[in-house]
């Protein structure tokens, strides 16, 4: 195994109604909070109404800010840092998916350090700003799916340049995560099946790229693989079941934690693919996910084969012995899946033509270098140019 090193700060408060209690466990924080969500007129208004509610009784001030878009624009988040600063905000409440929660990890951040939020992301040869420190968060998640809410990374856009980049940080670890099922319930279907995509695609980017080995992390992984499989059968048939809502809760939030790389941390090569997909065509991140994995496992099936034959018999099925071979079927099956449950996807599924291919190639190379022809996050094998193409053409 690897060495490493691992912490749970998050305080997880789980339960139906638990957003009720949100001004109680913000009184602990601040004491005056802007809560970051999306545009009003969605499903989501009462919630932010009962969310002030509770603040406000619990005597503190509020600022709401809405309008963070899926695939958060930086350009967005650096209008809230401007507000949060002028009106003297001392924590946010993050209230949605991973896009709200991400952009309020930069809006937290860079309202205490400075400057503007791509100051801070990975691009390129360029050396990032560093944070000095961050405001207080809390994330109310409103679907399950990146598992921001528990974690440091976070992902956003730069509208100007179309290009789509990430950073991490322990100081914007949120402070507690309030994970309600009543609100989680309240996802449509295809969301629904995006954000389990989405997870599975979370804990699969390790397990397929790293060369260390740590038999714990690999069963961690296939367990919580197996809770979203059999959970996604049955939340697909009954959206508003609490139960398994809970249950996929919990692997967005331990299956992109850490908790599940310990001992053979790897890289992100199917997510760096992905973000060309949102930067140029606002592409919902987990949808773009659900059109990239099959197209991956089965271009890079030769790449790390012990470890594809691995995940293919412990988590579907396949009985194959010659690695190699039972390798080259985990596509196959993953697709099985993905269109038994009627999530499957590609490129013109989802309006995306053939023409942006290159350059988008090229600006996962340009933003996330490793020298030559290669990613910043290699995976499995160095992924080149040609690489990253060829994945795009099988998407088609």
């Amino acid at each position: 195994m690897t060495p490493f090193d691992w912490n749970f700060p998050t305080r997880l408060s789980y339960g139906p109604g638990r957003i009720k209690e949100v001004g109680k466990i913000a009184s602990e924080f601040g004491k005056k909070a802007m809560i970051a969500t999306y545009a009003k007129g969605s499903p989501l208004d009462p919630v932010i109404d009962t969310i002030e509610a509770s603040l406000k009784e619990a005597g503190m001030d509020v600022v709401i800010f809405t309008g963070i878009e899926p695939n958060p624009r930086a350009q967005t988040i650096d209008k809230a840092i401007e507000i949060f600063n002028a009106e003297g905000c001392d924590m946010v409440i993050a209230l949605g998916g991973g896009s709200v929660i991400d952009g309020s990890k930069y809006i937290s951040a860079t309202a205490f350090s400075g400057g503007k939020s791509w100051d801070y992301v990975v691009l390129g040869d360029r050396t990032p700003r560093e944070y000095t420190g961050a405001f207080p968060i809390i994330s109310i998640p409103t679907i399950s799916a990146a598992g921001s809410e528990t974690n440091a990374g976070g992902v956003i856009t730069n509208a100007e340049t179309n290009e789509k980049s990430f950073s991490r940080s322990p100081y914007r670890l949120p402070k507690v995560a309030i994970v309600d099922p009543e609100i989680l319930k309240s996802v449509p279907l295809r969301l629904t099946q995006d954000s389990c995509i989405d997870i599975f695609s979370h804990l699969i980017e390790h397990y397929l790229s790293s060369h260390d080995e740590s038999e714990f992390a690999d069963r961690m992984t296939e367990g919580m693989i197996l809770c979203v499989m059999d959970n996604f059968d049955k939340i697909i048939n009954d959206l508003e079941n609490l139960e398994v809502r809970g249950q996929l809760a919990l692997c967005s939030i331990f299956g992109w934690s850490g908790f599940q790389a310990l001992g053979r941390l790897g890289s992100i090569p199917m997510h760096s693919i992905e973000m060309p997909l949102s930067a140029y065509y606002d592409l919902p991140h987990g949808r773009g996910m659900v059109v990239v994995i099959p197209a991956y496992l089965e271009h890079l099936s030769d790449a790390l084969p012990h470890r594809w034959a691995k995940l293919a018999r412990r988590c579907f099925g396949v009985t194959e012995q010659d690695d190699a071979v039972a390798a080259k079927m985990l596509a196959g099956k993953v697709t099985e899946w993905f269109k038994r449950t009627d999530s499957y996807l590609t490129l013109s599924d989802v309006g995306i033509p053939d023409d942006k291919f290159e350059q988008m190639a090229d600006d996962v190379v340009r933003m996330f270098p490793v020298g030559g022809d290669q990613v910043a996050t290699p995976g499995a094998r160095p992924v080149t140019k040609e690489d990253i193409i060829k994945v795009y053409e099988l998407c088609k």
